[in-house]
């Protein structure tokens, strides 16, 4: 067998490295294209859920209408659930989630017919049995997502109607069985609730829904949350006023745009 010259064996070692590098060049071409088609594929799947989310949003503002609500009552209900929420010790990342999420808690009443909503008078039994049904109908509304916010505002429309003791709706929920959300929520609405005008009847003064809440205590509410909702009630009260005013000058209509994503 020959010996193969210098040359020879040189050019032979030559040929693997050559192709191994031009094997790394191709594999390394490969997981750069990769990397940007999954960069493509986040891009879509973000705009689909921003969309997703947008149209969420704007069936709850059409609800809110519907119901003869202020403009400013979810934005209100979002900031109170946040301000409790933190009291209450919750991570402040979960509190900017409960802002935004605690802002769909009525998106069911999308399903519920506008002369229901803003009837003057009291309801029928059968009306009033259809209303019971709007939390029901925000949760199928929203679905089954595992998407943080989604998850979290799916809670809430289903649970922010349910009573401390067991006699709320719409599955007679009791004490801690109720989501957190859900319990925050359910007081944060009824204070907004009673304190501005709706259709049926004029706005409380604040004096007397503090007391209601208070007589609600270990009732219709988590006492925990009561007694945080008191502690920061002065904060509470200076969002309500400020926002009051703010829709008192024409300016509620710039909450009616997709805020909740520059949050």
């Amino acid at each position: 067998m020959k010996t193969p010259t210098f040359p020879e064996a040189a050019s032979m070692l030559a040929e693997p490295a050559g192709e191994m590098e031009c094997l790394t060049r191709r594999i390394e071409q490969a997981e750069a294209e990769l990397a940007a088609l999954r960069k493509e594929r986040d891009q879509a799947f973000r705009a689909i859920a921003d969309l997703r989310n947008e149209t969420f949003f704007d069936l709850a503002r059409s609800a809110e209408r519907n119901d003869g609500e202020s403009p400013l009552h979810t934005a209100r209900i979002g900031i109170y659930t946040s301000l409790i929420a933190a009291e209450l010790g919750c991570p402040d990342a979960h509190c900017q989630l409960l802002e935004r999420a605690a802002q769909l808690h009525d998106i069911g009443k999308i399903g519920i017919h506008a002369t229901i909503l803003s009837k003057p008078g009291p309801l029928t039994t059968e009306e009033w049995k259809m209303m019971r049904e709007h939390p029901r109908i925000g949760a199928s509304i929203i679905g089954e997502s595992e998407q943080p916010l989604l998850k979290l505002a799916g809670e809430i429309a289903m649970s922010h109607h349910e009573h401390f003791n067991g006699f709320g709706y719409p599955l007679g929920l009791a004490g801690e069985a109720i989501p957190l959300a859900g319990r925050i929520v359910g007081l944060a609405d009824f204070f907004d609730a009673l304190t501005h005008d709706r259709s049926y009847r004029q706005a409380l003064p604040v004096d007397k829904v503090l007391s209601m809440i208070g007589e609600r205590r270990g009732e219709q509410f988590d006492p925990l949350v009561v007694d945080a909702f008191m502690r920061i009630f002065e904060q509470i009260e200076e969002v309500r006023e400020q926002l009051v005013e703010q829709e008192a000058f024409g300016d509620a209509a710039d909450w009616d745009s997709p805020w909740w994503m520059v949050y």
